[in-house]
């Protein structure tokens, strides 16, 4: 933790997240603690020449002050609104000019929306009201080009007085033409909130890390339908303790119970309303937050505004202000989303040769007999009759279609590996005998075969090979992660693991690249027999590499971070071997593998 001296208590040692009683930054003393996060810490505080009155102080913690610079110059300048917390004033400490940046804010009396919905149990008409009143400001502030980008129900204060919403911590948020101060691929944020859009773009532009999402407000818009669901139904549409890939699985691809199945008191308008925030898509969501307000107002307009009355949540008897919270279905996620239509493939262009190369095999298969007949003899001069005739391209591409791998599991899309087909049991062949003198084959048929076997190469030639991608560079595990695999007894080892535990390990499995996750094959060390390793796949074109940097273990459930590489029983080198079939993205692999922990990934 960052240390300063102590500017009003000579020669003590002061830390910026945890400033005591009494202690003073510029003309304000410290009350208490409000918050502490990764890049600032809040504290009440009341001035010096007008002692009594509360405010909140924001003070940065972040070596790099440019976030906080942001923050106070969005609420400043675009993002001021009744709903927005507003500044009041902004200083360094504990040097004026190279000290931490700080801002004081109203101190905003109330509670997060979601500790509001469950210990004042509104009605449906205030929760509503809210929602609405929300999505106004966010319309106002998106008008302006200021987005918000971490929207959170501890993020949306009510007011204890009025039951009026207050948006607060800017700390991620943007404005139009700001320079980016994003450093990862997606802004911060917590998953169980982001925008399937935001999840899909991460899953496709993994590999090129110097990409940013472009946020928008239908993310905005999104995370409010996020926070309003948990409102009034006690939980979140995707429940965060889920596993990372499993939640990314669900976000992207299920659609949530409606929030009238898991509380039946919701208003069916409202419901709906709920769920039009978390629409799949962003162009079928409210295109903006006045139509979204609009939405949520609906309900108050129509049939059904007595049902806006009722309270959110049957109290328990005999226990005044407990809640009884409705209760999590087993199995939400029944219906899958619904896929947007294909859009149109522009058909490629090929260049001049191709054509020319078409249009000659064309000409060969028109061609007469005769013309066949003199091929014939020029091409199978020295030729053995007795070869049986075969269909297949040159270099080993096989043009019959491959048959299909006993077991196919996309290994990144966990959530859908329960549910893998057991493959049909093969017909045995009926055992033939071979004759003596096989038939001359007929030459008009072999010959055309042949041309058509050409064309096909050729063309197959024509269209892209796979790429072998470089997979990430060299990179060394963390001090503080070794220390972990060393309390684990795992420093070093090697031992088995397999992509698909309901799978015979000695079948074949299709990965496919981005995240994943193995099992592990036996107990070494501290580590549980079938404990799940979650990390990265890489598809190359000869092999397939994982770098795994998360640990669950099998009982327990705890969670710790590894450094371990995907590694092959058979010749014990890093990645497994790809069999015939995929693509650049998917590969057929040997279901059982090996994994080692490592000090370092290597290149």
């Amino acid at each position: 933790m960052r240390r300063w001296e102590s500017m009003g208590l000579e020669g003590s040692q002061v830390f910026p997240a945890a400033l005591q009683p009494g202690a003073v930054v510029g003309r304000w003393r410290v009350l208490g603690t409000l918050g502490v996060g990764g890049y600032g810490a809040v504290y009440r505080v009341e001035p010096l020449d007008a002692p009594g009155r509360s405010f909140a102080l924001k003070l940065s913690l972040h070596p790099d002050p440019a976030r906080a610079l942001r923050e106070m110059a969005l609420l400043l300048d675009r993002a001021w609104h009744p709903n927005v917390v507003r500044v009041h004033a902004t200083g360094r400490w504990p040097d004026p000019v190279e000290g931490l940046p700080y801002f004081v804010m109203d101190c905003v009396e109330g509670m997060a929306l979601h500790t509001w919905a469950e210990t004042v149990n509104p009605t449906f008409r205030q929760v509503a009201m809210v929602g609405g009143s929300v999505a106004m400001t966010l319309g106002v502030l998106h008008a302006r080009g200021v987005l918000h980008r971490d929207l959170k129900p501890e993020h949306l204060l009510i007011r204890t007085r009025g039951q009026v919403p207050v948006l607060i911590d800017f700390g991620a948020g943007d404005q139009t033409g700001a320079t980016t101060l994003t450093t990862t691929t997606l802004p911060p944020g917590t998953l169980h909130l982001r925008s399937p859009e935001a999840i899909r773009f991460q899953q496709r532009h993994w590999r090129q890390p110097e990409l940013r999402y472009p946020y928008s407000e239908a993310d905005d818009l999104y995370a409010l339908g996020v926070c309003l669901y948990r409102a009034v139904t006690g939980h979140y549409p995707f429940p965060p303790g889920q596993e990372p890939e499993l939640l990314s699985v669900a976000i992207t691809e299920r659609l949530p119970p409606s929030p009238r199945g898991i509380n039946p008191q919701v208003p069916e308008t409202l419901s709906r309303a709920i769920l039009r925030l978390l629409e799949k898509e962003p162009e079928q969501r409210p295109r903006t937050g006045d139509a979204a307000h609009s939405e949520l107002m609906r309900g108050l307009l129509s049939g059904e505004a007595a049902e806006f009355e009722a309270h959110l949540f049957d109290e328990i008897p005999g226990t005044p202000n407990q809640i009884r919270r409705p209760v999590w279905p087993d199995q939400p996620y029944l219906t899958p989303a619904p896929r947007p239509a294909p859009a149109v493939v522009v058909p490629r262009r090929f260049p001049t040769w191709v054509w020319v190369a078409v249009a000659v095999c064309l000409g060969l298969l028109l061609a007469g007999p005769g013309t066949w007949e003199v091929l014939f003899r020029g091409w199978t001069r020295h030729t053995t009759p007795e070869v049986l005739e075969t269909v297949s391209a040159p270099v080993g591409h096989k043009l019959a279609s491959a048959p299909d791998r006993p077991h196919s599991v996309p290994v990144a899309a966990l959530a859908t590996a329960a549910s893998v087909v057991a493959p049909k049991k093969e017909e045995p062949s009926p055992v033939t005998t071979k004759p003596s003198v096989p038939p001359s084959p007929k030459i008009g048929r072999t010959l055309k075969t042949a041309a058509i076997a050409s064309c096909m190469a050729g063309m197959a030639c024509a269209s892209a090979p796979l790429v072998d991608r470089p997979t990430p560079p060299a990179e060394d595990c963390p001090e503080d992660v070794r220390a972990v695999m060393k309390k684990l007894k795992i420093s070093g080892r090697q031992w088995s693991g397999v992509f698909d535990p309901s799978t015979s390990d000695a079948g074949f499995v299709t990965v496919r690249e981005g995240r994943a996750a193995v099992y592990t094959q036996g107990g070494e060390g501290r580590v549980q027999w079938g404990s799940m390793l979650t990390g990265t796949i890489y598809v190359g074109s000869k092999r397939v590499y994982g770098r795994f940097t998360q640990l669950r273990q099998k009982k327990t459930g705890e969670t710790f971070p590894v450094c371990i590489e995907l590694w092959f029983l058979d010749d014990s080198t890093r990645g497994v071997p790809r069999s015939e079939g995929g693509d650049e993205n998917t590969a057929i692999v040997p279901n059982l593998m090996s994994v080692r922990s490592v000090w370092r990934y290597d290149e």
